[in-house]
């Protein structure tokens, strides 16, 4: 990569973490939504924009991630068993994680938004049981990594 494409690439990134600092900043020390200040359910002003923009960055990365993925797969045609592979793993991760997750409506007294539909909570079962495990896999990985390394 060039000198000056690295220039601009850490450029962006040093704007894109100075905006999300000031979000923060705003988000836990800004004011609150009208009605909700001194309760249990105190809202940040700013909390739809910062998940907004929450969304812009993740679907931005996702389609750089993307946009690479098929170059490197048109640079490097042997690599398309690697990639295959790593699907079929992560398809096998999220099924085990649907099929581990409840959809029970919970019981929540006073409480009524949206959001306790059965559906609803089968898709954040399997979002955070995915998630629980592809964090234990991270750790393995960086265990396996280092111990493998004694043995050579």
């Amino acid at each position: 990569m060039s000198n000056i494409t690295s220039r601009i690439i850490q450029i962006i990134l040093w704007l894109l973490m100075a905006v999300t600092v000031v979000f923060a900043v705003i988000f836990y020390f800004g004011s609150v939504k009208e009605g909700t200040a001194g309760t249990r359910l105190e809202e940040p002003v700013v909390t739809q924009p910062f998940l907004t923009y929450a969304y812009v960055l993740f679907f931005a990365a996702a389609g750089v991630q993307v946009i690479f993925s098929i170059i490197n797969i048109i640079i490097n045609p042997k690599g398309i068993k690697k990639g295959i592979a790593s699907l079929v793993v992560v398809a096998a991760v999220v099924v085990l994680a649907f099929l581990m997750a409840d959809d029970t409506v919970l019981n929540l007294p006073h409480f009524t938004g949206k959001g306790n539909e059965p559906t609803t909570l089968k898709y954040v079962g399997t979002g955070l049981y995915t998630a629980y495990f592809l964090v234990g896999l991270a750790i393995l990985s960086i265990l396996w990594s280092s111990i493998s390394r004694i043995f050579k």
